[in-house]
């Protein structure tokens, strides 16, 4: 099955200042941790227009056949019509697999008006949405954004980025329990948390992401150290991003 990490960057941003990451760095990490793949996405805020970064995501993927997959991310507060336009170019063009609501990084309310055109134009596609939840981004990162989102989308695979980031991981595993169109992305998160969302949800819930190059071996590491069965760790290090994106490893 191998490992997959579900959310990880591409390029620079202005949101989190000097935050990058380069081709490079991508390749070497996955190399020396055995990732067989990686699913990308622009920094938020990392160009007024995405198109360029989508772009050099899909001449990656091109360049690492099986090894890396585009997610888009898209600011809809500008052009709600060009946003969704730039997510279906991204599905049926360049064969992205997923799009990300980000919530701190476009000063983004998923349940707001301007948000919906990504959830809207994702349930058309059929491609999950990734939702930035954390402790960094509170108000419009808190994890109570994602019970009207798994009501009004009841057929939409959603997966809480970050997972609360430690201090709201319970909040998140509780509102998943009850929604069953909701997923997990560990990264920031804590073992201990990961583990009880797994005994909670079970593995086909939870997904590996690191975020960024320097943080794959933590992450990988906190789900191979979670005290779960090795076939629960198999899940959550691979199998569930590879069911959830549908991807071919």
């Amino acid at each position: 099955m191998g490992i997959v990490d579900s959310h990880h960057h591409l390029g620079q941003g202005c949101v989190f200042d000097g935050w990058t990451a380069t081709e490079e760095e991508i390749t070497a990490a996955q190399d020396r941790h055995d990732v067989v793949a990686s699913v990308i996405q622009p920094w938020p805020g990392a160009t007024p227009d995405p198109r360029k970064v989508h772009d050099a995501i899909a001449a990656f993927a091109r360049s690492r056949p099986g090894r890396i997959f585009g997610m888009a991310n898209v600011n809809p507060h500008y052009d709600q019509p060009g946003a969704a336009a730039e997510i279906r170019r991204c599905v049926k063009d360049l064969g992205f697999k997923a799009v990300k609501c980000h919530t701190i990084g476009h000063a983004l309310n998923p349940n707001g008006k301007d948000a919906q055109v990504i959830f809207e134009t994702a349930q058309e596609l059929g491609i999950p949405v990734m939702v930035h939840i954390a402790t960094f981004g509170i108000p419009l990162s808190a994890p109570g954004h994602l019970i009207p989102l798994a009501k009004r989308y009841p057929q939409l695979k959603i997966i809480a980025a970050h997972m609360g980031a430690a201090t709201l991981s319970g909040d998140v595993v509780w509102i998943a329990e009850d929604h069953p169109n909701i997923y997990l992305e560990t990264s920031w998160a804590m073992g201990p948390d990961i583990a009880w969302a797994v005994k909670t949800l079970g593995a086909q819930r939870v997904m590996l992401g690191t975020d960024h190059p320097t943080n794959v071996a933590v992450e990988i590491t906190k789900i191979r150290e979670m005290g779960v069965s090795q076939s629960d760790v198999d899940m959550v290090l691979g199998g569930t991003a590879i069911q959830v994106f549908g991807l071919d490893v």
